[in-house]
């Protein structure tokens, strides 16, 4: 059928682009994890300083309080990060940690000049007293499938510091009542698209993708700086948005223009399911929602992909202006039958 020809050229250039512009493994991004990376202990005691470890390890993050001075130590004890007095945020570029921490993998290019043991270059990469950074020491590398015990060693007002913390790995989590949640919404579409295809499959994909731009937006809110914001996320929701309102819109159209709408915004909505996907498996989910809501998101849409694409595929198409909520058996033309 020539509708179903299209969707599967559509469904095929929105896997492209995923496989193509999906972010590496090696940029600083935050991940879905089953890792729990938590700080154990912070010795000695101090309000001068606080310390917060982003999901599973993919960042640490430290606050300092007005007029104390902190500096941390790298992966070789040299002096890798430092806050001043005045909060101005400073980074040693001498410090073979502060290239190797540039990729989530440690296998950034580390230039020549960088020496733990020549004299610290500052450079101030920001200035209110908080500072965000990638740390191998707190998350799980690339084979690991153990846990282990991890330290970062902080220097307060000349005073050493030693912050604690403990690497876990965690089950996964069982994606059944996602999955189940996908299978009844696709169901449900599939049925009521018998008498009302149209009405069924454009207020089907609006609902989807209004909550994949609340999760994305959650996504983007829990990216700290200095990292990566899930862009290409926040995109496909933002489409599958617009092609979805574009599909009410030409509801008075030729049949041949409401299909291509309604396929774009399928592919658009599959897009965001794909980069998401990760999530149904997942403990720790980096969005300021939790991870609950996000994998009834993802199974949502899942549902809602699955179920208008068979209602496309089942019907051929819609019935032209005079019945647009009726599926039709496609003959291979535009005529309605």
């Amino acid at each position: 059928m020539v509708v179903v020809r299209r969707l599967v050229l559509v469904l095929a250039i929105a896997f492209t682009i995923v496989c193509s512009s999906a972010t590496t493994a090696s940029s600083l991004s935050l991940y879905a994890t089953n890792w729990r990376s938590s700080i154990i202990s912070i010795a000695p005691a101090t309000n001068a300083v606080a310390v917060k470890v982003f999901n599973g390890g993919e960042a640490i993050q430290l606050t300092t309080e007005p007029g104390h001075t902190v500096l941390i130590a790298g992966y070789r004890n040299e002096p890798y990060l430092r806050v001043t007095e005045t909060g101005a945020v400073q980074a040693n570029l001498k410090s073979p940690t502060w290239w190797s921490n540039k990729s989530a993998t440690g296998s950034g290019a580390i230039p020549d000049s960088a020496d733990p043991a020549a004299e610290p270059e500052w450079r101030t990469v920001g200035n209110n007293g908080s500072v965000v950074w990638h740390d191998h020491r707190i998350h799980a590398m690339p084979g690991v499938t153990t846990g282990t015990d991890w330290t970062v060693l902080v220097t307060v007002d000349g005073m050493p510091l030693v912050i604690r913390g403990q690497l876990t790995k965690l089950p996964s989590h069982g994606p059944l009542l996602e999955l189940l949640l996908a299978i009844f919404t696709a169901g449900a579409i599939v049925t009521l698209g018998f008498r009302r295809a149209w009405t069924t499959s454009s207020t089907a994909l609006l609902f989807g993708a209004a909550l994949a731009i609340v999760v994305a937006v959650g996504g983007w809110a829990a990216t700290p700086s200095g990292f990566t914001h899930p862009w290409l996320s926040l995109l496909a929701s933002i489409l599958a948005g617009v092609l979805s309102v574009a599909c009410l819109a030409l509801h008075g159209f030729s049949r041949r223009v409401r299909v291509v709408a309604m396929v774009s915004a399928v592919a658009a909505l599959a897009w965001w399911v794909a980069l998401n996907f990760s999530a149904l498996t997942a403990v720790f989910v980096p969005n300021t929602f939790a991870a609950g809501v996000v994998q009834f998101a993802v199974g949502l849409g899942l549902g809602i992909v699955v179920g208008v694409a068979v209602t496309i595929i089942v019907s051929g198409g819609f019935f032209e202006n005079n019945a647009p909520d009726q599926a039709v058996v496609d003959t291979g033309n535009d005529a309605a039958v």
